[in-house]
């Protein structure tokens, strides 16, 4: 009987050790992205409703990426590009010298209130394949916006 819980102990004690390990190794690689300023501004969907645009700089590239919902997210909320209903966003980074191209991926909100800076996370790719990922955080620009 005394080896039994001793079987057990012993296991519940390697079960702990194993979790607190993965749970250090996990926030360990989120620390480890690399956080962007940014800057976001309130902006006008296509059918002129509410919207906001954060603009990431990158080695002299922007990364724009348009919600075309009120800027008042109260919970976190993740979004995906391309956007083929036409009704969440687009993702796009302008290059120093080529065209802006289209991103792919997903964007990530903790919350996001006027005033208050944004912060998220970010994982897009271009068509070519190039990635652009890391975390930001966005002061609220002073641009007045008149949708309508």
């Amino acid at each position: 009987m005394k080896q039994r819980i001793q079987f057990f102990i012993t296991i519940g004690v390697l079960i702990v050790i194993f979790v607190i390990t993965w749970i250090s190794f996990s926030r360990h690689d989120q620390a480890s992205a690399q956080v962007f300023p940014a800057t976001i501004n309130r902006d006008c969907a296509p059918w002129d409703g509410s919207a906001f645009t954060v603009s990431i700089p990158m080695d002299g590239e922007i990364i724009n990426i348009s919600i075309w919902q009120s800027p008042d997210i109260k919970l976190p909320a993740r979004f995906s590009f391309p956007d083929e209903t036409g009704q969440i966003g687009y993702a796009y980074i302008i290059p120093e010298l080529d065209p802006l191209q289209q991103l792919s991926g997903e964007v990530f909100f903790w919350r996001v209130e006027e005033g208050i800076p944004v912060e998220g996370e970010f994982d897009l790719l271009t068509e070519a394949g190039q990635q652009f990922k890391g975390k930001f955080e966005a002061q609220w620009g002073n641009e007045i916006v008149y949708c309508g």
